[in-house]
């Protein structure tokens, strides 16, 4: 029902540490990733997939107990040195994901915990990154294209043109029928397009059976327009070609 009067709500000025209710058997060590346990809401060190709840300020051991008897507080909002897989400096600004209570990476991997943003590099595994905890995952896009096989010469296909700056999180290609010869590349260049991919073995495929490609870089900027470019095959040409790219928007 609708307020009908003035009232007093109570709320916290200092944001910085919260207390959080713990998961039945958790033991939760000081500077620990920490995250709900999706099904029952309870803290714990994180697992990747958790929802991302802060750094603990405290060890806790709630071994023998059971959920909620015991409680942790946590950092909440913050700028921390945390190790960090596949960092450089490039990547300033980048979505962190934490990958256990120890660990983040700068690369989104099945089943990560989005955690907050890379301002800087602090060593070669190492990274400065503000954290976000309960923060929604970051809108990943996806999209397939037809690729094009032809024994009389090579194919250049159109992709996409970026709308912003973005990241490409994975690049997979898949055929029908195998080209019995012929490379794949991909990238920003219609005559050599091989910024994002170089020279994939099409031939290595098995048919029907996507195959996830190495990337040799993994940014394009905003305007772009990205080609794949199928190389000629000899006597069996491809058929059923797709290219599927996921790609995460940059601010």
């Amino acid at each position: 029902m609708a307020l009908t009067a003035n009232r007093e709500l109570n709320r916290y000025v200092d944001q910085e540490l919260r207390a959080f209710p713990i998961l039945q058997s958790a033991h939760i060590y000081k500077g620990a990733l920490v995250g709900f346990e999706r099904q029952t809401g309870y803290v714990r060190g994180l697992v990747a997939g958790d929802v991302f709840a802060g750094i603990a300020y405290e060890e806790v051991d709630n071994s023998s107990g059971s959920s909620g008897v015991r409680s942790v507080r946590l950092y909440t909002q913050g700028d921390f040195v945390l190790p960090t897989a596949n960092v450089s400096q490039a990547l300033a600004g980048m979505a962190v994901h934490a990958t256990s209570d120890e660990s983040t990476d700068v690369v989104p991997s099945g089943g990560g915990s989005l955690c907050g943003i890379m301002l800087a590099t602090a060593g070669s595994s190492s990274a400065i990154v503000r954290i976000n905890p309960m923060a929604g995952p970051q809108m990943e896009h996806a999209l397939q294209v037809p690729l094009e096989s032809l024994t009389s010469g090579a194919t250049t296909n159109p992709v996409m043109i970026t709308q912003r700056a973005i990241r490409v999180v994975g690049i997979d290609v898949c055929f029908n029928t195998v080209p019995d010869q012929g490379n794949l590349d991909v990238g920003t260049h219609a005559s050599d397009p091989d910024g994002l991919v170089d020279a994939f073995d099409l031939s290595t495929l098995s048919a029907n059976t996507p195959a996830s490609l190495t990337l040799v870089n993994s940014i394009v900027g905003d305007g772009f327009r990205v080609w794949a470019k199928v190389g000629q095959a000899s006597s069996t040409a491809g058929v059923g070609g797709v290219l599927s790219v996921r790609y995460i928007e940059l601010p």
